[in-house]
């Protein structure tokens, strides 16, 4: 009722206005110049329209004039100062505005009030000027006006007009409607100044000069027209307010989203595990302190086995049935070998990163796979980065002031770059392969053959149309300032929606994404982009889900890169990427690192095989020797991946290149450390106390056994845990390494048992290694032996360690980094750079390092629409739309609402909206044809006689098309291209976006559809994370409405980038998991194999955890960020910290004396083992991988694996010795004097080492 009131006060305003003289300065209309009517010059008063078509087009145009011309009662003779021709004319021109601007009626029928006001109004002499020509019959016509207007009437017409949206573009429409102006720098003026500039527009008939109340002089007696325009979010009589897409006022009150809230932090750690760690850092800092100062004995332990003999004897039978018939052993285990290993033909090796990083149930994958499958993969992304290697700005002088522009801008440059551009874009034509055949080319008819031009390139070179001459043009205007090429290009950097700026594809170039590295702007701002450091040339690919059919794409971007490989320059910088690119990179690490990985086996060999003998000169070099003994230790090590590759070849699980080099590495580790304890158990009995060589074997496997099967099968339960991952990576690694580390333990048991039984004759015989045939004349020892190492660790060593200043030492060390890794473990940042995956020297890594400067627009987010709406209906389309009618938390609203906070969302753009252009091209009614010979497509611009309007009809309020209208015209609106009459056909933007089947009839029924919307630039792991994070935000608020609303369909996001992040969202939730597992597999098998012996389980599972905990904090200190990588590495640590506490634990166990005197003992005989099996072996190779020209390899396998020995090593043969010689009494062994020197220890320890049992 208040806005009716409203118009009544604003009628009866202009009344008095408009009232004032009545006579006109035209009428009909005179001829034509070009497409555009002239209007006759007329002096006289208003006459009658006398056209009841014409009338019912002024009175819905013109809604405030005809009510004021025909009465109070809307009885009398409509009189106007135009004719029936000219309201035609009139309306033709307002319809060309619809398709801009009709999203929002109250915006239409503001501009109106001005428009109808100039054609039509009773008093055109009150505000124009008429300056007369002759036409050529030499009667005279109107050439040109003056219209003098009130600045605060079209100010208010501008704002409620402002903010409406171009849906296909996600721009605002006033970058299509203001000329040279964008949205960003237009304003009521300038926005006026180009609808009356009939020089530089096509579309006004003839120049209209504004003049504007504000500017007018002094004392002026000239009447300046005033109209009362309405807010946006107001409406006239009988029509609607804009929505709340295109106007703000119209918006319901939403609150801004705030993002991920960060935990509470101290010192910027997170604040829980940062108290955790300080208070039982310094709880135990106070109890070593305590304990320090006085002689206070540990509590009273338990050690118990319950059916540990029963182990015992098992693993002392099998050794010595394996030692005494080596041959069949071997030849069972050779035919095993082969079988399994013949498997290795069946492999499959992937390289496809999707493959790779993404689980086939991951949420993302089967997003993705959707959408492929609905609508086809993302486009082949084909990229230049190109910085020019002048990095000075220089000016331009214009009229309107001197432009600074980027180096990117620079002439001879862009002229270099341009000339690039086309001998790309020349590739393979001459044999039939070139970029037409491969490209993207959206806006063709349906039928016809893309050539070059019709290929989506995004580059300011098409801006001049890829034509060099219009870019060299230059010449100086009236003014006597130089136009050329930096004029084009500073309106089409600032408005790239002109026409004379489209590419030769028929479509715009977007500055963000063909120029970059413009200064940083607030979020949200559009950056100045003629302050470009870089340009960006973008090739669009089509893709296929059919591989098979992409084999020209591939040879194109062959051929691309191996251009853009040879290519030189002194003037441009290039870094260039092609869609396969990154596979090929994967190809080229995998490929590049087998000789690291090879030079690395090497070393650890070469140091096994000396090792592991005992050499006593160089005289008796190859008779004491163990070399083919230790080549037979690593064969069978090899042996056991073949055989795990080949299980999973039979099986048909894929792996990657990656996993076949580093899990010889897990199993050497484990393998060899297993080899070198066997055979110095073996070394140290003393052989004369057993009859025959099988039967020593069989003794040295008893002793030892037990511990190998406990380490072997923690190993095997905790990888066995890790194949429950979702990611593929850590799945197959796992899955492969634990059949590996199983097939190993076999093999070792079986196989290498053997072959030390056949090693131990040839010693025995006096024969040389490698050489069996030649006989050594000095006659071998039987004595058993003792090593360098292990007399080092009982001399020197384990004495110093374990005197009680260096314990109190150690324990206040490992407490400390112990404490602070706990404090900075949650730090660890998730993700993986991009270029970290590729190889040091591939092109792909300096094109992820210009992607971080140069590139200004993030990838399109596509929100993919389910069926399950009846798109007919207009309460459902109301569930979708953003315009007039359609509910506030629509999909379309949602969407807006969002880019509002770029910031946060990281949506940059509102969506594109299929079905608001739908229900703006099919309410234009030119805009939809049909042929009529054949009933199909006519194009909207068709002047064939063949083609005629569409049979249309509409809702009661006109707004929306009925549903059989809807349904039939669809096909048609997705083949039709849009131009200046119909901006909004659908065929570029939304061919591939709706997709439907058509029944007997032609009508069409919509399945799946989706709204592109354009992202913030991502280029990092957290914020690409932060994105996605985002988008299922509002995935579940989109959703939750259309379930509020008894729709049965749902909207998921999909992104090209989002299925190699989402496993960052959960990383830390799925590490601790498989962690927590392997850590319990860990504790249940250590439990089991010791005889139910909680304390060596308690004591195993925490030394694990403290490793794992101070690896953290190598992580956070070394910048070694959470991935699926780093989490297989983890899995690793823990498997291997086993091997480097399980067997001091055992041999600790088994010892006789007091705790301090089995702690001496098991570091002397089991440490020296443990060091020189794991760890130094394990140096030797990873030494090696420093030099790898991998950035993985150096971060993830060089530092972890470094980290992994060095800390493993540290617990294992420092702190575990120190808290084990702390405990108390051992309850049910017996305890030797606690008074007995580490001294008179070691040399009876020493003489009773022969009787160590299990």
């Amino acid at each position: 009722m208040a806005v009716k009131l409203q118009l009544v006060a604003l009628l009866l305003a202009t009344a008095v206005q408009l009232g004032a003289r009545a006579d006109c300065i035209w009428y009909g209309e005179s001829h034509m110049i070009g497409e555009h009517a002239q209007n006759l010059a007329y002096s006289g008063p208003p006459l009658a329209v006398n056209n009841a078509d014409s009338e019912a087009i002024f009175a819905k145009r013109c809604p405030t004039l005809y009510a004021e011309y025909k009465g109070e009662n809307g009885d009398e003779e409509l009189k106007l100062c135009c004719d029936a021709k000219q309201i035609v004319t009139m309306d033709g021109g307002l319809t060309q505005a619809d398709g801009v601007y009709s999203r929002c009626p109250t915006c239409t029928l503001n501009m109106a009030l001005t428009v109808c006001s100039m054609t039509c109004a009773q008093n055109h002499s009150l505000f124009l000027t008429a300056y007369l020509a002759k036409n050529p019959d030499d009667v005279d016509f109107v050439e040109h006006i003056d219209y003098r207007i009130q600045d605060e009437s079209v100010m208010k017409i501008y704002n409620s007009c402002a903010s409406i949206q171009h849906p296909q573009t996600g721009r605002p429409a006033m970058d299509l409607g203001c000329g040279a102006y964008n949205a960003k720098t237009c304003n009521y003026r300038k926005w006026y100044n180009f609808m009356g500039d009939a020089e530089n527009s096509d579309y006004v008939p003839f120049v209209i000069n504004y003049m504007w109340s504000e500017d007018a002089p002094e004392g002026s007696d000239d009447y300046y027209l005033e109209v009362h325009p309405l807010d946006c979010g107001q409406s006239y009589e009988g029509n609607y307010a804009c929505a709340c897409i295109d106007c703000e006022e119209s918006c319901p009150l939403t609150e801004a989203p705030t993002g991920p809230v960060d935990p509470w932090q101290v010192a910027g750690l997170y604040g829980i595990t940062f108290i955790v760690a300080l208070v039982l850092g310094l709880l135990i800092t106070g109890f070593i302190c305590w304990g320090a100062t006085g002689d206070r004995r540990g509590a009273n332990v338990c050690m118990p086995t319950l059916y540990g003999e029963f182990l015992y004897r098992g693993c002392r039978s099998w050794g010595t049935f394996c030692a005494k018939h080596p041959v069949l052993v071997l030849a069972l285990c050779s035919w095993a070998i082969g079988g399994l290993g013949y498997g290795i033909v069946y492999m499959n090796v992937t390289t496809d990163p999707v493959e790779l990083w993404a689980s086939e149930q991951s949420q993302t994958r089967i997003e993705k796979d959707y959408f492929d499958q609905h609508f086809g993969p993302f486009y082949r992304t084909n990229q230049l980065f190109v910085k020019p290697v002048n990095k000075n700005t220089f000016t331009h002088e214009t009229i309107n002031g001197n432009l600074t522009f980027g180096p990117a801008f620079e002439q001879s440059f862009l002229q270099e770059v341009f000339e690039l551009q086309e001998q790309i874009m020349q590739l393979g034509m001459s044999e039939d392969a070139g970029l037409d055949k491969i490209c993207y080319a959206p806006v063709l008819y349906p039928g016809l053959t893309p050539t070059v031009d019709d290929c989506v390139i995004q580059s300011v070179y098409g801006y001049f149309q890829h034509d060099m001459s219009k870019f060299q043009s230059s010449y100086v205007d009236a003014n006597n300032y130089t136009i050329n090429y930096l004029n084009q290009l500073e309106d089409c950097l600032r408005v790239p929606m002109m026409e004379d700026c489209f590419g030769t594809y028929g479509g715009p170039i977007e500055p963000g994404i063909a120029v970059g590295g413009m200064p940083a702007v607030a979020s949200g701002e559009d950056p100045d982009y003629m302050l470009a450091t870089g340009l960006v040339l973008t090739f669009l690919g089509k893709n296929q889900n059919d591989v098979s059919k992409l084999d020209i794409s591939f040879e194109w971007e062959k051929r691309f890169i191996d251009f853009m490989r040879n290519y030189t320059s002194t003037r441009l910088d290039i870094a260039y990427s092609a869609e396969r690119s990154i596979q090929d990179a994967i190809v080229e690490l995998s490929e590049g690192e087998v000789g690291t990985v090879v030079i690395s086996y090497v070393v650890m060999f070469l140091y096994v095989a000396i090792a592991l003998g005992r050499i006593r000169s160089c005289v008796g070099f190859l008779r004491d020797s163990r070399i083919m003994l230790a080549v037979s230790g690593i064969v069978i090590v090899l042996a056991s991946v073949i055989c795990s590759l080949g299980f999973w070849g039979y099986v048909g699980v894929t792996t990657t290149m990656l996993a076949i080099e580093v899990i010889p590495f897990l199993v050497l580790a484990v393998g060899v450390d297993n080899i070198f304890i066997m055979v110095h158990t073996y070394q140290r009995l003393d052989h004369s106390r057993y009859p025959s060589t099988h039967e020593a074997i069989g003794e040295a496997i008893g002793q030892v056994g037990p511990s190998i099967l406990q380490t072997a099968s923690s190993e095997f339960a905790c990888f066995a845990i890790g194949a429950i991952s979702e990611m593929p990576a850590v799945k197959t690694f796992a899955m492969y390494a634990a059949i590996a580390i199983l097939l190993d333990f076999l093999l070792q048991i079986t196989a290498f048992v053997a072959l030390m039984a056949i090693d131990e004759r040839r010693y025995l015989d006096g024969r040389l290694d490698m050489l069996c045939c030649v006989r050594s004349k000095v006659k071998p020892q039987k004595a058993h032996e003792v090593g360098v190492l292990e007399q080092l660790f009982k001399n020197f060593y384990a004495p110093f360690l374990l005197s009680k200043p260096v314990k109190i030492i150690v324990l206040l060390i490992f407490t400390v980094v112990t404490a602070l890794s706990l404090m900075v473990m949650p730090s660890i940042e998730p993700g993986l750079d991009q270029e970290m995956s590729m190889p040091k020297d591939s092109h792909v890594v300096k094109y992820f390092r210009y992607m971080d400067d140069l590139l200004a627009m993030g990838a399109p987010v596509y929100w993919v629409l389910k069926p399950g709406l009846n798109y007919s209906n207009p309460a459902h389309q109301n569930f979708i739309c953003g315009g007039v009618e359609c509910n506030n938390d629509s999909l379309s609203v949602q969407l807006y609402t969002q880019s509002r906070y770029p910031q946060i969302t990281a949506l940059a753009r509102p969506a594109s909206s299929w079905i608001d252009d739908y229900i703006d091209w099919i309410g234009i009614s030119d805009c939809c044809k049909i042929n009529a010979t054949t009933g199909g497509f006519c194009p909207s611009n068709s002047k064939s006689e063949d083609c005629y309007p569409c049979e249309r009809q509409f809702t009661e309020d006109g707004l929306r098309p009925t549903p059989e209208t809807f349904d039939k015209y669809v096909p048609i609106f997705l083949s039709d291209l849009p131009d200046a009459e119909c901006a909004k056909a659908g065929r570029p933007s939304y061919a591939d976006a709706v997709i439907y089947t058509l029944n007997d009839e032609g009508l069409a029924t919509i399945l799946d559809t989706h709204f592109m919307q354009y992202s913030t630039t991502s280029t990092t792991s957290d914020k690409f994370v932060a994105a996605l994070r985002e988008a299922r935000r509002v995935q579940a608020e989109i959703n939750e409405m259309l379930a509020n609303n008894g729709a049965d369909t749902e909207v998921f996001p999909y992104c090209v980038f989002f299925i190699f992040y989402e496993q960052y969202l959960t990383i830390w939730d799925d590490a601790l998991v498989s962690l927590g597992l392997s850590l319990a597999a860990i504790f249940a098998v250590t439990l089991l194999l010791t005889g139910l012996d909680i304390t060596s389980a308690l004591i195993v599972l925490f030394m694990v955890v403290c490793i794992l905990i101070n690896m953290g904090g190598m992580m956070w200190a070394w910048d070694i960020t959470l991935n699926a990588i780093s989490l297989v590495n983890l899995v690793v640590c823990v498997g291997i910290g086993v091997e480097f506490i399980s067997h001091i634990v055992r041999s600790f166990k088994q010892a006789r004396g007091n705790a301090q005197q089995r702690a001496f003992h098991s570091l002397s005989v089991t440490g020296s083992s443990v060091l020189s099996g794991i760890t130094l072996t394990k140096f030797a190779g990873i030494i090696v991988l420093a030099f790898s020209k991998s950035q993985i390899f150096q971060v993830f396998y060089f530092r972890m694996y470094l980290g992994i020995v060095l800390i493993g090593a540290a617990h294992g043969l420092i702190l575990l010795p120190v808290l084990l010689s702390l405990l108390g009494p051992l309850h049910g062994l017996a305890k030797d004097s606690s008074s007995e020197s580490l001294t008179s220890m070691s040399r009876r320890q020493s003489q009773e080492s022969k009787n160590v049992r299990s």
